[in-house]
């Protein structure tokens, strides 16, 4: 009853989002052609992490689609390693951020969970001036959840400032940092499922649009920080967790995971219940199922859900987070199975939770009070921290989750991040304190 009664309190906040719905297509969705690979599957571990890839010369000379077309992959999906950029063209409106010198919108190669070869997309936004000696240094931004249909990135919609994060990025830039703001596998590009919360993928394509950013311009360094909020926090830890053993010629520095997401491990038993405490969560419910299956083919939908609920999950490819009108959602009791098998996307969910990663790099974690994932983010401190990790925690009274905690930990973040390129050492292994 603890952990439903955890994951209930957190749950709100996806109820007043928005994003429990599943509804009618976005009218931006893409023409699905797969590139090599499909993403999703099995868990080995890509040949492409044994050895650190030198960055390429210049990116594939290929024309440029106009438009939506951009988002399309070529096949057979040019380049030979991961961070090859396929194509790239200038960032305009809502993908840029205030004060860059150069901002481009970039198609490259990163690794599926598959080990297999998979497009993604993102935007690089560089510093005006030369590049210091060592290279400009390298802010990786994760963002939070959009939907997870191609249509939904946000390269593709609103960007970074209706997340909160687009006064602070800027401000980076504006520093003398490069930005990077990878749109995750599946988001962006077509032709692939997004695997919503795996942290492997979320992993792989940030790190790799860093990469990609190295071979754009000779300017970016290695050294780096990745930030992120909810799913992009997530993101930001399950990064830093994975860098050494698939980026290690990156030098990460530090991690910012504002009130990243944690506690998915626990819907599917929730849900299970198929009682009122169950029927706020049947939206995020299929956005987990659609997301686990996209990366672990132990997980069939067709095993879990009725026939209303496999329709209602493959709606959920189609619902964009503020964007798309609200349709009813089903009841618990129509969605799932009699005899659903819950075990493989319990496994699944488990595999990437937060609390799994191990970091070498401190760890900023800011945190609305109001915000009902503090309820498990808190153990997720205090593991972090007898893991090793030197974590501080700070927690912004009257706050709830919402991009509001982005806008009041902003400049907090530019200090934290500032001091760590600047060799300050962290004030103790582990702190946990009110914002003053």
């Amino acid at each position: 009853m603890k952990q439903a009664e955890s994951v209930r309190r957190w749950g709100v906040w996806l109820l007043a989002a928005g994003l429990l719905a599943a509804s009618s297509a976005c009218s931006r969705s893409g023409v699905d052609r797969v590139a090599e690979g499909s993403g999703g599957s099995a868990r080995k571990t890509p040949s492409a992490s044994a050895k650190a890839p030198a960055p390429s010369a210049k990116p594939t000379p290929l024309q440029v689609p106009d438009g939506d077309a951009f988002f399309d992959p070529p096949n057979p999906l040019p380049g030979d390693k991961p961070g090859d950029v396929v194509w790239q063209r200038p960032a305009t409106g809502t993908q840029t951020l205030a004060g860059g010198a150069k901002e481009l919108l970039v198609m490259y190669r990163t690794t599926g969970v598959d080990g297999a070869p998979v497009p993604a997309s993102g935007t690089v936004t560089l510093p005006n001036g030369p590049a210091p000696q060592g290279g400009w240094p390298v802010i990786a931004w994760d963002h939070g959840t959009t939907g997870i249909g191609p249509q939904c990135a946000p390269s593709r919609g609103p960007g970074p400032y209706a997340q909160g994060a687009g006064d602070m990025l800027a401000a980076f830039v504006q520093r003398g940092y490069a930005v990077v703001q990878p749109d995750y596998v599946g988001m962006g590009v077509t032709g692939l499922r997004h695997p919503y919360l795996n942290g492997k993928s979320a992993a792989y394509a940030t790190l790799d649009l860093v990469r990609a950013a190295r071979t754009l311009d000779p300017g970016v360094g290695t050294t780096w920080f990745v930030a992120g909020h909810s799913q992009g926090g997530h993101a930001a830890l399950w990064s830093a967790n994975y860098e050494p053993e698939y980026a290690p010629e990156l030098d990460l520095k530090g991690v910012v995971a504002i009130a990243p997401g944690n506690g998915f491990d626990q819907m599917p038993a929730l849900v299970a219940r198929r009682d009122s405490l169950a029927e706020p969560y049947v939206g995020i419910f299929l956005l987990l199922v659609d997301g686990a299956a996209a990366a672990d083919p132990a997980v069939k939908p067709e095993q879990i859900l009725t026939e209303a609920g496999l329709a209602a999950a493959k709606q959920a490819w189609d619902a964009c987070m503020g964007t798309t009108p609200a349709a009813p959602t089903p009841s618990v009791a129509d969605i799932l199975r009699p005899d659903a098998d819950l075990g493989p996307l319990t496994a699944a969910l488990q595999a990437s939770a937060p609390d799994r990663v191990k970091l070498n790099a401190p760890v900023f974690l800011p945190q609305g009070a109001q915000d009902p994932l503090g309820a498990l983010n808190v153990p997720l401190f205090q593991k972090l921290c007898a893991d090793g990790a030197s974590v501080r925690f700070t927690v912004y009274p009257g706050l709830g989750h919402s991009p509001e905690e982005v806008r009041a930990a902003g400049d907090d973040v530019l200090a934290w991040v500032q001091a760590r390129l600047d060799g300050v050492p962290v004030e103790g292994a582990c702190t946990l304190s009110a914002a003053s």
